[in-house]
């Protein structure tokens, strides 16, 4: 299945890459204009995503036919998809947690095939030279103890995978497709 990944800054080619696509991921810090066309298409693909923490007030994602997951689990194909967006608070804005709210996420939210994250967790593509781009610890317990086979995330400037202990972890910065056997 081709999922088409995207976050954090718009592509010139996302109207190119949905069209080949099966199923739209989005990690947030988007806006509306940064996908053009999508929802005057007659045949929409399943959408799915989180938002970032960039994205106060946004309604890019209800604009676009994309079911916000923050805090939700939707049953897709047999897969469980749920996510978590934001990050950990740095400043006054919206759309930031504390670890304190990351643990309750952590404590109560059931397993999910498919974690959908802003900010991944702790350790994991983290920048530890900038403490505003690193992951949360309970986030990362929380993927220790339910263990997702996907991990989606966005909120750095790279496309990097992971392997963590089996669970295949993807960074998007823009669009790219990533083809799983699901």
């Amino acid at each position: 299945m081709r999922f088409l990944h995207y976050s954090d800054v718009g592509a010139n080619n996302i109207l190119e890459l949905y069209k080949q696509s099966d199923v739209l991921i989005t990690t947030g810090d988007l806006r509306f204009v940064d996908f053009p066309g999508i929802d005057l298409l007659p045949n929409k693909i399943p959408s799915f995503g989180v938002l970032g923490n960039h994205d106060d007030g946004a309604t890019y994602l209800e604009r676009n036919g994309i079911v916000n997951l923050h805090n939700k689990v939707v049953e897709f194909n047999g897969l469980k998809i749920g996510g978590f967006q934001g990050c950990l608070r740095y400043n006054s804005r919206d759309i930031q947690y504390t670890e304190e709210q990351a643990k309750e996420f952590a404590d109560t939210f059931p397993y999910v095939d498919i974690l959908l994250l802003h900010a991944g967790p702790l350790g994991l593509l983290d920048d530890t030279s900038d403490p505003v781009h690193t992951g949360s610890a309970n986030i990362l317990r929380y993927v220790d103890e339910k263990m997702p086979k996907y991990i989606f995330v966005g909120h750095q400037y790279s496309n990097e995978d992971l392997n963590y202990k089996g669970i295949q972890m993807f960074r998007s910065y823009g669009a790219r497709i990533i083809n799983l056997d699901v």
